[in-house]
């Protein structure tokens, strides 16, 4: 259960823990497989295929989206992402503490099912050349749009790290948000921010579909069906709190819903 003083789940939901698992475990399956393998890497390439050749002009698309994969713009996602956080826009002011607190707990989580899926990925030989490298033809930002330093291709593309965590922002703010339009919202940022990867070539399809919602899955699922994140959380957040009861004490940061919302 989540009670109104916490952000994950306090108890143990076992059939719920198990079908987040078992579902990751098939999409990883699905990939390792041969036959499964090969249908993927034939769905990546139309996808590669159908997003990239779209920036054939080099025009202002191509240019939007060279900057939308490059350092600055990933600065700016997690920004954006902070926001999310700290402000009443999907969670709710009392909460906000424990949410910001929460994420850095997803992602502690995320650490060890990160690197049991590199363990996987290393015995099965899944990672390789992202599409750009591996795919011709390819548009590439480094050749269209030199001057912008966007990121177009990876030697070892799988799984996708930047689909993991935006999926598992998307997941985290999903569940604590009961407002059809920034539901909404949310779904097509999260979509936005995971297209650059998609049409710039530097993942395949699978490396966010398979790696990225496995390792989201796996996070989200220890989560909300066991109370694993809310231990944690809690002490996440008792390390923070002497640090957000200094900032509640300044004048312009006091008045922000994030440090008041306790008093």
């Amino acid at each position: 259960m989540i009670t109104p003083k916490t952000v994950f789940s306090t108890g143990w939901n076992w059939p719920a823990l198990i079908v987040g698992h078992l579902i990751s475990a098939l999409a990883l399956i699905s990939y390792v497989l041969p036959g499964g393998y090969n249908l993927w890497q034939d769905a990546g390439a139309r996808v590669f295929y159908l997003l990239n050749s779209t920036l054939a002009d080099n025009g202002a698309w191509t240019w939007f989206w060279a900057w939308m994969n490059t350092r600055e713009l990933d600065l700016l996602t997690g920004l954006l992402m902070i926001c999310f956080l700290v402000f009443p826009l999907a969670i709710r002011k009392e909460k906000l503490q424990p949410a910001f607190c929460g994420f850095l707990t997803l992602m502690i989580i995320m650490l060890p099912a990160r690197a049991l899926l590199n363990q996987v990925t290393v015995h099965y030989g899944l990672s390789g050349d992202s599409p750009s490298l591996a795919l011709s033809p390819s548009f590439l930002f480094s050749e269209l749009r030199p001057s912008i330093p966007a990121k177009d291709h990876a030697s070892s593309s799988f799984p996708g790290d930047h689909a993991s965590v935006l999926l598992i922002w998307f997941g985290f703010l999903l569940w604590h948000t009961r407002r059809k339009v920034t539901a909404l919202l949310i779904s097509l940022l999260t979509l936005l921010l995971i297209l650059p990867r998609l049409i710039g070539g530097a993942h395949w399809l699978a490396d966010v579909a398979v790696g990225g919602l496995a390792m989201a899955l796996t996070t989200l699922s220890w989560a909300f069906a066991s109370p694993l994140a809310h231990r944690i959380n809690l002490l996440v957040l008792s390390l923070f709190a002497p640090l957000f009861r200094l900032c509640g004490k300044l004048p312009l940061l006091g008045r922000l819903a994030f440090f008041n919302a306790t008093r």
